[in-house]
């Protein structure tokens, strides 16, 4: 594994000693407020012996350096497969990105009787079933048509069961749809005369009538309630096809009222009947993703990504949602910061700056990035320490202004520092927050960018040194 950054060396320091001396009264100042935020620290037991060995002194005598040199390594990966039941959003849609290639999304989704024990009366006929599903967002380029398809699910879901987005849940080849969608998640949707919020609807009894009609000669016992009937009919798979331009991802409500399969039929004795079966917040639901094994993503992504050439890592990094890319980063050097400079190390802030490497596009930054430790079991994380001070502390939210990301590490490095080469570097993840129900992706600056003008992914330190 590469080690790719400008990395600490001894020479460094007598650069930095002057550049401090130059600044001296403005870095005091700016580490007034580390410095109580130590003492109130150490004030509330919390672990003072781990931030600066405890030893506090006196901001004059205090010999204060700036450093965002420090020794790093740095890829991007698969992420793993993840737990998608039950989702804020369920997604739909395919999408093409010139970075990340093609992604398509869909879902499966049981229903619920809106009421037990109903009837459909002597000899009932179809007229029509219309899935009609409500917007909540979106992702990408709403003017692209995509061709959905739906399917009848031949397994039975369960919602108190784990869901995981790359589990192809079985289903009756026979499609229901083959429906060209054009995203409209602003529009207002007209039917029947009436204006509702955002939706769409598909009619899925003009190819078939065959699961209309399933509907319609469910037994009296198939009827009597929602667990019944989801044993009989177990639900949908709805999906996109590929696209190779273009495309979006929809954001969908499924617990919302408006979102309900509706069967329109008549009976010997009356027309113009309907009945709802719907999505609620107590039904099973799960997203599943599709990233086509990134045949068409850019080759410089397909070289670190997939084909593990972890030194590209120096130029892009990368940050997918939906189960697609996650970052590994570990400062190799940090155990032995101390012993290099042959004093103690008391650490004021420690900063993690990932920096956008493209310009504002369609393809909109993730909201909040994840930052995570990782463990000696693979696939398992642990919360930072630094977290548990707040998200405002901690940081991770996206800034426009400057097309970048800020995680505060103060204590981990601290930490990292005072423990030195004694224990297990497992190295630090990030990923995009809420990757289940969102579609955000992220390309960033490495530690050494293709241009000099470009500014790198970096940790910058303030910190002090202790004889």
């Amino acid at each position: 594994m590469l080690s790719l950054t400008r990395s600490w060396e001894k020479a460094d320091l007598e650069n930095i000693k002057r550049k401090t001396l130059k600044h001296t009264f403005r870095l005091q100042l700016l580490l007034v407020l580390p410095l109580l935020t130590v003492i109130i620290l150490t004030a509330c037991n919390k672990k003072p012996e781990q931030i600066g060995l405890g030893i506090i002194p006196d901001i004059d005598q205090a010999n204060l350096f700036f450093t965002d040199t420090i020794s790093i390594t740095a890829f991007s990966l698969r992420e793993d497969s993840i737990r998608t039941d039950e989702p804020s959003n369920n997604l739909l849609g395919s999408i093409y990105d010139p970075v990340f290639g093609t992604t398509t999304a869909g879902f499966y989704a049981q229903f619920a009787l809106s009421t037990n024990g109903h009837d459909f009366g002597a000899n009932p006929q179809l007229d029509s079933l219309v899935l009609q599903i409500a917007y909540s967002g979106y992702y990408g380029d709403t003017t692209t048509a995509q061709r959905i398809r739906v399917y009848e699910v031949s397994e039975q879901l369960f919602y108190d069961s784990s869901y995981y987005s790359r589990r192809l849940t079985p289903y009756d080849p026979t499609d229901y749809a083959d429906y060209d969608l054009k995203v409209r998640p602003v529009s207002p949707f007209i039917t029947g005369g009436d204006t509702i919020a955002p939706a769409f609807r598909i009619r899925l009894s003009d190819l078939s009538p065959d699961l209309g009609n399933k509907i319609l000669q469910a037994s009296e016992e198939n009827l009597e309630s929602t667990a019944k009937f989801q044993e009989y009919f177990k639900g949908l798979f709805v999906t996109a096809d590929p696209l190779n331009a273009g495309g979006a991802i929809a954001y969908l409500n499924l617990p919302s009222n408006l979102s309900r399969m509706t069967i329109y039929y008549r009976n010997d004795d009356q027309d113009s009947l309907r009945y709802e079966l719907f999505l609620t917040g107590s039904t099973a639901r799960y997203n599943y993703f599709d990233h086509q094994d990134y045949q068409n993503a850019s080759t410089e992504f397909r070289q670190q990504v997939l084909e593990a050439d972890t030194s590209l890592g120096k130029t892009k990094l990368y940050v997918q949602s939906m189960d697609g890319v996650k970052t590994f980063i570990r400062f190799p050097n940090l155990g032995a910061f101390a012993a290099t400079l042959g004093k103690k190390v008391v650490v004021n802030e420690a900063k993690l700056i990932f920096q956008g490497a493209e310009s504002i596009t369609s393809f909109d930054a993730p909201p909040q990035l994840a930052l995570v430790s990782g463990t000696e079991n693979q696939g398992k994380y642990r919360v930072l320490a630094d977290q548990l001070e707040g998200d405002n502390y901690f940081g991770g939210t996206y800034k426009k202004s400057v097309n970048a990301y800020e995680f505060r590490l103060t204590r981990y490095v601290q930490d990292a520092i005072l423990e030195g080469q004694s224990q297990p570097n497992y190295g630090l993840y990030v990923f995009v927050s809420g990757a289940s129900a969102i579609a955000d992706r992220m390309v960033f600056n490495g530690i050494q960018p293709e241009s000099d003008t470009l500014k790198p992914f970096r940790l910058q330190l303030i910190y002090s040194l202790i004889d």
